[in-house]
């Protein structure tokens, strides 16, 4: 239960940064998507049916309040979750820069599978363009913050953990 509280107060202080101060700071038209790094954290961490929750839920919260179609991020989330799932069981994803990697690729899924979306469903012109210019700086402006994040994540999971022994 102490996971989830810790995941939920991440989850919280990922959104307001993410649309008060990051907003404020993009790199072009790219600003870091913490939700997205909070996302691949539970699924190197959390192989369970509430990690996959916590993405949806993530994904949810972020469509809540960003005002885009709702469903599009949740399903992102929750997709990102899966295919970080899927490498971190077969795969070693234990030290800095493969970790970096992975939330590089799961930005670039991310990005796909919610233009992917957009395109089919609401016929919008202009979204692979769009996605193109954005795609790359998207993805490596999340990579860069996935380090300082996942230390952030990973110190109040070894106090959760020192708290219960």
């Amino acid at each position: 239960m102490r996971s989830f509280g810790a995941l939920a107060v991440a989850a919280a202080a990922a959104v307001v940064l993410q649309t008060t101060l990051i907003n404020t700071f993009q790199l072009g038209s790219a600003a870091p998507d913490l939700l997205l790094v909070l996302c691949v954290y539970l699924g190197l961490h959390q192989h369970t049916v509430g990690g996959a929750f916590a993405a949806f839920a993530v994904g949810y919260l972020q469509d809540s309040v960003s005002g885009s179609a709702t469903g599009l991020n949740a399903f992102a989330m929750t997709l990102v979750f899966l295919l970080v799932y899927l490498t971190s069981s077969r795969l070693w994803v234990d030290n800095l820069l493969s970790r970096i990697a992975v939330v590089f690729f799961a930005s670039v899924v991310k990005t796909l599978g919610v233009m992917l979306l957009v395109a089919i469903f609401l016929s919008v012109d202009g979204v692979w363009s769009t996605a193109a210019r954005r795609l790359l700086v998207q993805a490596l402006v999340a990579a860069a913050v996935a380090p300082p994040m996942f230390a952030v994540l990973s110190s109040s999971r070894r106090m959760r953990s020192a708290d219960a022994n």
